[in-house]
């Protein structure tokens, strides 16, 4: 998640520092913001269910889930991914720009190909759940 470099991962470490911090002194404040920056607004049912869902995880669990989730950094291992992937990016996301899909791409030593989700958010399997489910359809072979 972090911008470094050529690599353009969505957030500034401060940016992140903020988040954790946000977390850490207003949980509760967190839970009902955060769901408005990550999924598509038009889809106020997917806001509400995400906030719920944040609400009802303890906070001393939330801030190491936070730490881990955006402090993490796999990128050195995609040069060794060979299993065909496929990569699922929305159309406009805060949390994960295109250019993390693009990047990605382009270092999975193995076939990947990128899927253009047509929503806004973070979470298409909440916002475009149908289109979510024919690209994940198409990758396993299915008809819906």
């Amino acid at each position: 998640y972090i911008n470094i470099d050529d690599y353009e991962g969505g957030f500034e470490d401060a940016t992140i520092d903020g988040i954790i911090s946000s977390i850490e002194s207003d949980y509760e404040n967190w839970t009902s913001n955060f769901p408005l920056l990550v999924v598509d607004n038009s889809d106020p049912i997917s806001v509400n269910n995400l906030a719920k869902c944040l609400k009802r995880m303890r906070h001393e669990f939330a801030v190491p889930l936070a730490k881990t989730v955006f402090r993490s950094d796999e990128r050195d291992i995609l040069d060794k991914v060979t299993t065909p992937c496929t990569i699922i990016q929305t159309t406009n996301d805060i949390v994960v720009p295109g250019s993390v899909a693009d990047y990605m791409h382009k270092k999975i030593k193995g076939k990947s190909t990128v899927e253009i989700v047509n929503t806004n958010g973070h979470f298409p399997q909440l916002t475009a759940h149908l289109e979510f489910l024919a690209v994940l359809a198409g990758v396993l072979g299915f008809e819906i």
